[in-house]
C-alpha cells in the first residue's frame, strides 16, 4: 500500500470514529417513565343551584356557598345550604311552599335523599317554623324527617321532641321520643314552663286545627 493509501485508509477510519462519537454523544437521553394520571374523582364548585323538576314543575330548588360531587357516587356535599321546596295538593293542586337553611348536608342523586345538619331550620308558607340537629327529605315519599333536638314554634304553640315526621310541610307534624307541647305562649321560656306530654304516648300527631 502506498503512502498516499495509507493516509486516505486512517482518514476514513478517524472520520467514521467521529460519526460514531458524534452519534453517541448527541443521542437523546432515555425519557422518564409517564407516571399514570388519574383524573380527579371530586369536582368542586362555588356558589351552585341545583333544581328538581317533574312534569314542568320545580319540586325544589338547593343553593349552597360550596358544593363537590363525587363523580363515582354522584353524591354531592353541600356546605352553607339554602333550599326552597314545593308541594302540590294531589286533589286541589294548591301549593304549599317550604324553605330549609343548614350549615351542611349531603344529596344523594341515586336515591333522591337530601340530608342536613347543623343549625337546621325549617320554614313553611302558613308561618310554621322547626329547628333540629339534623333533617333528612325523602323525594319520592315527600317526607321529612327532623331529629335531634326537634323544637315546632307556630303562633303560640311549642313542640318538643326528639325526632319529628312530616309529609305536609310542618302543616300536621307527628313526634316520637320525649314529646311534649304547650300552646298560649309567647316566648320559650313560657313554653317550658308550661310543657305537658301529647296523650302520655311518645307518638303524637298535631297541626291544621290545632294538634289532637
Amino acid at each position: 500500500m502506498s503512502t498516499r493509501e495509507k493516509i486516505l485508509a486512517a482518514t476514513v477510519v478517524i472520520f467514521f470514529v467521529c460519526v460514531v462519537v458524534w452519534a453517541v454523544r448527541t443521542t437523546p437521553p432515555t425519557p422518564p417513565p409517564i407516571e399514570n394520571f388519574e383524573p380527579p374523582t371530586v369536582m368542586e364548585y362555588e356558589g351552585n343551584t341545583l333544581v328538581e323538576e317533574k312534569d314542568g314543575r320545580i319540586l325544589w330548588e338547593l343553593t349552597c356557598e360550596k358544593m363537590r360531587l363525587d363523580m363515582l357516587t354522584q353524591n354531592v356535599e353541600l356546605d352553607g345550604v339554602s333550599a326552597k321546596f314545593h308541594q302540590f295538593d294531589k286533589d286541589t293542586d294548591e301549593e304549599t311552599t317550604w324553605e330549609l337553611t343548614a350549615a351542611k348536608g349531603v344529596y344523594y342523586q341515586v336515591n333522591k335523599v337530601i340530608h342536613v345538619e347543623g343549625d337546621v331550620l325549617v320554614t313553611n308558607s302558613d308561618g310554621a317554623e322547626m329547628k333540629s340537629d339534623k333533617l333528612d327529605w325523602f323525594a319520592d315519599q315527600e317526607m321529612i324527617i327532623a331529629n335531634g333536638n326537634v323544637k315546632i314554634s307556630k303562633d303560640d304553640m311549642r313542640a318538643y321532641g326528639d325526632m319529628a315526621y312530616s309529609q305536609t310541610a310542618l302543616n300536621k307534624v307527628g313526634l316520637m321520643g320525649n314529646a311534649k307541647i304547650t300552646k298560649g305562649v309567647t316566648d320559650d321560656d313560657d313554653a317550658k314552663k308550661n310543657l305537658r306530654g301529647l296523650d302520655g304516648s311518645d307518638v303524637n300527631q298535631f297541626g291544621g286545627d290545632g294538634g289532637r
